[in-house]
């Protein structure tokens, strides 16, 4: 079983800390990241961690399959 609260700590850490999210939402596997800032989110190490198979970063919104 995974660890969701060190993965999910990981995965704001690499989005740019929490006071760079805007706003948050998810649907059944992804989650999607509003951010002030999007060229803080380090998105090939949100995509080389564990537990994490995919991120898009369009225009600020950050989304990615972050389950496996």
């Amino acid at each position: 079983m995974a660890d969701y609260k060190e993965l999910s700590s990981k995965i704001i850490e690499l989005v740019g800390g929490k006071d760079n999210v805007v706003n948050l939402g998810h649907c059944a596997t992804r989650l999607r990241f509003n951010l002030k800032d999007d060229s803080l989110a380090n998105a090939s190490e949100l995509k080389s961690t564990k537990g994490v198979i995919g991120v898009v970063n369009q225009g600020g919104t950050v989304s990615g399959c972050y389950w496996s």
